[in-house]
């Protein structure tokens, strides 16, 4: 961006904004990004002048805009959240735009959304995506009239004013303004790009003042009337507010028409009630008429959804917010509720704040923001309960899987299955399994058990698995719920800080009920981290393996220099949420010893091996000790290693260098198995196949583990043959 120009006269409650821009073409793909110019405006009280798009080439300039080729369409780009402005886009056709070309774009708009009565308000973006060589901010305002401006951006940004003839011109204005680089998952309260802001509200009160007359409660209605004659009815306080919230959550479908002032003003209660939709100014408004009907002290509050917090650092305005949700005190208990979400169930005491930490509580007497609290969650709000049974090696086992989820979790969910049919979801269900196990059918149909009074909802699951254990008898589990929390940032070295889920509690339970042994000791990991606390215990008494995940959110967010502990802390939670179990071998096959061997020699080893051993046990804390740590270890890398790279000889891309037949078998001897064995197989065992890719000629071996039976394989490359 070579220029960036925004210029505004203000003058009693007219509004005149001039935009002006140029921008260089670099490359093909910026040549789609810089014709793409689309004009908006809103019909009911503004004015499009485009002055031109003009083309810079070669010392020329040439007027690309043609009004006759130009379409006006109502764009409508909120349409798939339920929501009509009625805003109209002017969008120009370009001819001819190549690498190496300068656009230059100017147009004005005039006129102010009356709503606001004349009150002015502004925001201008500094910091892009792209560089922006010269970036400039233009005001011209009547003299005496309050003005508050406040600019959240970088060093360098320069500040004048002038007054002449009644008018007070003020101006900002930056230079060689660099880049802002994305990230992934910034928190909405950081601030990524650079802005400047202007107000002329003096604080929070005047923005209170100005909302209270738009969210007026008008005389009740022969319809309010009704419904507030069937919602008294109902024997406690409580009652009659959950019987409200519910009508208007529920029964109130959402669909916003906010053109004109209603972008910001609400409709009338009994103009909702009749239509039976709103967006979240007309349900908030119709939640408190019905509330203060009933009896009950409610009122409007605004709120920021996506920069909550970062409005303490806000100069007041009336653009400050984009959602509206209710305030009320029921029973003596201060209730935060949003009349926009759909199916919530429970008492009051389930009832969890919404996340958005500052409210505007819409009312004359308001002084500041009101702090909302943050949810807190005591105990797991969705805990996922496995059970596997594998009678036999060789048979098939089940799978019975218990869902259980509460307050925020058990709303979500009661909502997912209000649009989606239990066959369908089963279906899903089942092909997610199927990424493990292949073989995998339902043996019962799911099943769902719903408690709205405590807001707990329970998923049923049953399955049967015709091929449980693997060939070598092992099988792998994974408390896969944990994945999405547990997932690392696609930038490490970061500006800003990292948003992390929170709060969250989820608990995970995996249990083996196995025919066969299983020789497991108990064992407990704990993985702490900056925004997360993991804890896996591992119990077993003999044939019932239980392996139980619980994890919590600690922050809801990680500062950048604590990044690479926060991701430390994912890598070690990858062994620590995974398990394997290894049966025995069909066949046990007996140690003996050559005949020759001298017996005193291999007493007097023993007896040295034996003594070392003793003494590494004592030291390691006894014997129950050692093994629990020996069998947590092996079984935590075995996992561990399916998120490795791949290793030497695993692929063809990785192959094994050696210079001739011989060498491969040694090296054979050398490579060790999953299980921890190596050795040199058998020659009679091993299977060599040869393959050519281009002018590389490989050799593929293939083998089974002398110790675990294991089938191998490995690639090898011989460099010796090729260079002769």
């Amino acid at each position: 961006m070579l220029l960036l120009e925004e210029q505004v006269r203000v003058s009693g409650n007219s509004r005149v904004h001039y935009r002006h821009s140029a921008r260089k073409v670099l490359s093909p793909e910026g040549v789609e990004r810089a014709s793409d110019i689309t004009f908006h405006f809103d019909p009911t009280h503004e004015q499009l002048t485009v002055h031109g798009i003009w083309r810079l080439r070669e010392g020329r300039r040439e007027d690309l805009f043609k009004p006759a080729e130009a379409r006006v369409i109502q764009q409508e780009r909120e349409l798939q959240q339920r929501l009509y402005n009625g805003t109209l886009s002017v969008v120009p056709f370009l001819h001819d735009v190549r690498v190496g070309d300068t656009l230059e774009i100017a147009y004005t708009v005039e006129g102010a959304n009356p709503v606001f009565g004349g009150r002015f308000s502004d925001v201008a973006s500094i910091g892009y995506s792209v560089p922006v060589a010269h970036w400039a901010y233009r005001l011209l305002w009547p003299d005496g009239r309050p003005l508050f401006a406040r600019d959240f951006g970088r060093p360098g940004l320069t500040h004048s004013e002038r007054r002449h003839d009644g008018v007070h011109e003020l101006r900002w204005e930056k230079r060689h303004v660099p880049a802002t680089h994305a990230e992934d998952n910034v928190p909405g309260w950081e601030p990524v790009f650079s802005w400047l802001q202007l107000t002329e509200y003096k604080d929070w009160n005047d923005v209170a003042r100005w909302a209270s007359a738009l969210f007026q409660v008008p005389p009740r209605s022969k319809a309010l009337e009704q419904e507030l004659r069937r919602l008294s009815q109902e024997p406690t306080q409580e009652a009659r507010f959950l019987s409200a919230l519910r009508f208007v959550q529920d029964e109130v479908r959402y669909l916003g028409i906010e053109l004109g002032p209603n972008s910001h003003q609400p409709h009338p209660p009994d103009e909702v009630l009749q239509r039976r939709f709103g967006d979240c100014k007309d349900k908030s408004l119709l939640l408190v008429a019905l509330l203060r009907g009933l009896g009950i002290d409610a009122q409007p509050a605004l709120v920021n959804t996506q920069h909550a917090r970062l409005l303490d650092g806000w100069r007041p305005s009336a653009t400050a917010f984009d959602h509206a949700i209710v305030h009320a005190t029921v029973a003596g208990r201060e209730l935060w509720v949003d009349p926009t979400l759909t199916l919530e169930r429970g008492g009051l005491d389930s009832y969890q704040p919404p996340p958005y930490a500052r409210a505007l509580i819409v009312s004359p007497d308001t002084q500041g923001l009101a702090t909302i609290p943050p949810p807190t969650l005591q105990g797991p709000s969705t805990f996922v309960d496995e059970t596997y049974v594998a009678p036999d090696r060789d048979g098939a086992a089940t799978l019975d899987v218990v869902t259980t989820r509460t307050g925020v979790a058990a709303n979500g969910m009661r909502r997912t299955l209000a649009r989606t049919s239990l066959s369908e979801l089963s279906r899903y269900f089942l092909n997610y399994y199927a990424k493990v196990d292949a073989k995998i059918s339902v043996a019962r149909p799911l099943t769902v058990e719903d408690d709205p009074a405590k807001n707990v909802l329970v998923v049923r699951e049953h399955y049967r698995i015709e091929k449980f254990w693997s060939d070598d008898g092992r099988r792998d589990f994974d408390a896969h719920m944990l994945r999405e929390y547990l997932s690392e940032p696609g930038i490490s070295h970061r500006t800003f800080p990292l948003a992390v889920d929170h709060p969250v509690f989820v608990r995970h339970r995996i249990t083996l009920q196995s025919g066969t042994p299983l020789h497991v000791t108990s064992h407990r990991d704990l993985v702490e981290g900056p925004a997360f606390q993991l804890e896996a215990d591992t119990r077993s008494d003999g044939r019932t393996l239980v392996l139980d995940y619980r994890y919590r959110s600690v922050a809801d967010a990680v500062p950048p220099e604590r990044i690479s502990e926060h991701v430390k802390s994912l890598h070690q939670s990858e062994g620590a949420r995974g398990y394997y179990v290894q049966l025995g071998g069909r066949e046990e096959r007996p140690f003996v010893l050559p005949k020759n061997y001298n017996r005193n020699v291999l007493f007097l080893l023993a007896l040295m091996v034996f003594c070392g051993f003793l003494w590494f046990v004592i030291v390691q804390g006894g014997p129950v000790e050692l093994w629990r740590k020996a069998r947590a270890r092996t079984r935590r890398r075995a996992f561990s290693r399916k998120f490795e790279p791949v290793h030497q000889g695993d692929s063809a891309a990785a192959a094994i260098p050696i210079t001739g037949p011989r060498e491969l078998l040694s090296t054979l001897g050398r490579l060790r198995c999953a299980c921890g064995a190596s050795g040199e197989a058998p020659q009679e065992s091993l299977r060599q196949e040869p393959i050519v890719l281009g002018e590389r000629q490989l050799t593929l071996v293939q083998w089974p583990c002398p110790t675990c039976a294991r089938a191998r394989r490995a690639y090898f490359e011989d460099t010796g043959s090729r260079a002769a």
